[in-house]
């Protein structure tokens, strides 16, 4: 088997996986959603277990809408990141291993996850203003803080964008020479 057919095959492989994440994470936001309409007392909770705040006592609808918006907006560049690796995984699958179309697929993605990045960087901080807007004066608080989980995933975005743009300049010269010979 040819070095373009194993590329081929993984991303068959990797297109399906992307795929099953996508539906995963469709699924989840969409019970999450469900869930949070239903109960919108529980959301602020919720969201302060996951970020590691302390409780807070009883959220208004305010802060409720507020947290699910906080939450969508992060899901949007993460799926956008993922619709972008697959149709490049598929660029890969069904035609060459390197293609204009392709790599810029792999950009885009690249540049997605980044946004994503940088979205989970301020989301602490909003979070944490958000679930502290209800809270008298002198009790509201900021968090701010990052981690390796955070400088890690802009870093992988970072490579990705990089790959893509690598990517575009070897598959222009590659039909460059394709039209020379």
């Amino acid at each position: 088997m040819t070095e373009r057919e194993q590329a081929r095959r993984l991303s068959r492989r990797l297109d399906f996986l992307v795929t099953a994440i996508v539906v995963v994470i469709l699924a989840v936001a969409g019970i999450g959603l469900a869930w949070a309409l239903a109960q919108p007392d529980k959301i602020a909770p919720f969201a302060a277990e996951q970020y590691g705040f302390a409780a807070p006592g009883q959220g208004s609808a305010m802060t409720a809408f507020l947290l699910m918006a906080v939450f969508l907006v992060q899901t949007v560049p993460l799926l956008a990141g993922l619709f972008s690796l697959r149709l490049a995984f598929r660029g890969i699958a069904r035609h060459e291993t390197i293609g204009i179309d392709t790599a810029r697929w792999l950009r885009r993605s690249g540049i997605a996850f980044f946004i994503n990045a940088l979205i989970a960087l301020v989301s602490r901080p909003v979070v944490s203003l958000i679930l502290s807007i209800d809270m008298p004066p002198g009790h509201r608080f900021v968090s701010i803080g990052f981690g390796s989980p955070e400088l890690l995933t802009l870093l992988v975005s970072g490579v990705l964008v990089m790959f893509g743009h690598l990517m575009t300049v070897a598959a222009r010269i590659e039909d460059e020479n394709k039209r020379f010979v």
